[in-house]
């Protein structure tokens, strides 16, 4: 099957969306599929190269601030047009390019599939007044094309509901690679970590000011904030230096993910908003205290890997955090079995193997 994923960022770049649509295009290539996509240029980038069995085609892209996918790449529509392909995919609400790929594939009569990652709520009064603009204009005319609408997040599937037909929407998780798999033995760890992308709607301020509160008491701690910067980074570090606080701040290849997770004592993700967060399922499967707000598909997920202890690993708020911090720290070894139980669940359950094969059942139906 010759299949098209139009993404507005893709690895090296990091991401949720980016990394999904990398290793789900991987395993397709690996069963035997061909598969292209079309995506932005990143610097560092080549035009036209084939990571994994994958053709990746970049175009040049003008680069809105408000969003990490308020991505324009220019060519790209017509990249697509050019393309042979049996079904056109997309992926990432607030992304010009499920727009890109549904015309395409309407005006080659071909089918077109949408995964939703997360469902964004915007902040500040442009970010709003561009959200409405996309959910008025655009995402009616690609829902509306769209044959299938994979959900990463059961919980965002009843927000997106409200726009797409419900015999429409197919849930499918996201997955986990092999390389996730560190020692569990944390003794001599002492980094308390964040993994994604440094915009506001990361939450990234309250980790920094859970963490000066809790210094005092473990002077030995280090805060570290691994991701790309989405415009948050200088607010962010002068908000530490306010606080006495500094981060260590590093972008980290994606291939070199696992060392970071390994690094650490725990990893903490204080989204306002997630659909079904690539960390949970690394930071599970590397054996690490995940620590979570109750966004998105967390609470469902929790319950399944930490089973009744869900609730000490997800909190609402700055107090909650940094109660149940204190707590792992104070006797991390009363976790051990609740930790590794988790990682095990998580190896077996989630394979990016399986999310590859449910997708490409959803190709072949709507073809």
């Amino acid at each position: 099957m010759k299949i098209v994923q139009a993404v507005h960022s893709f690895p090296p770049s990091h991401g949720g969306i980016e990394h999904h649509s990398y290793h789900l295009s991987r395993e397709l290539c690996e069963a035997g599929n061909e598969v292209t996509v079309i995506t932005a240029w990143d610097r560092g980038t080549l035009k036209d190269e084939n990571i994994s069995g994958i053709r990746v085609i970049r175009h040049y892209s003008l680069d809105f601030p408000v969003f990490s996918s308020a991505r324009l790449p220019i060519g790209a529509f017509y990249s697509l047009l050019r393309q042979d392909a049996d079904v056109y995919a997309a992926h990432g609400y607030g992304s010009i390019m499920p727009l890109f790929a549904s015309v395409a594939a309407l005006l080659k009569r071909k089918p077109f599939v949408f995964t939703l990652h997360g469902y964004p709520e915007m902040k500040g009064s442009r970010g709003r007044l561009l959200h409405k603009f996309y959910k008025i204009f655009i995402a009616p005319v690609f829902l509306g094309i769209a044959k299938k609408v994979i959900v990463v997040s059961e919980k965002e599937a009843l927000k997106i509901g409200k726009e797409v037909k419900k015999d429409k929407i197919i849930y499918i998780p996201n997955g986990i690679e092999d390389e996730f798999n560190a020692k569990m033995d944390i003794s001599d760890k002492n980094k308390i970590t964040y993994v994604g992308k440094l915009n506001e709607d990361k939450g990234i301020d309250s980790l920094i000011r859970v963490f000066a509160r809790i210094r005092d008491k473990y002077p030995d701690l280090v805060l570290k904030i691994v991701g790309k910067d989405y415009g948050a980074k200088k607010k962010l570090e002068e908000l530490a230096r306010s606080l006495n606080v500094y981060p260590i701040f590093s972008e980290v290849p994606y291939k070199k993910m696992h060392y970071i997770y390994s690094d650490s004592k725990v990893v903490v993700l204080p989204s306002r908003y997630e659909g079904f967060s690539l960390v949970w399922l690394e930071a599970a499967a590397s054996g690490r205290a995940m620590f979570s707000t109750p966004v998105g598909e967390a609470v469902k997920f929790y319950e399944q890997i930490y089973d009744e202890n869900a609730a000490f690993f997800l909190f609402n708020n700055e107090d909650e955090l940094e109660k149940k911090l204190l707590l792992f720290l104070e006797n991390p070894e009363k976790y051990a079995d609740i930790i590794s139980r988790a990682k095990y669940i998580t190896k077996e359950e989630y394979s990016w193997k399986n999310v590859a094969y449910q997708t490409l059942n959803v190709y072949k139906e709507v073809i």
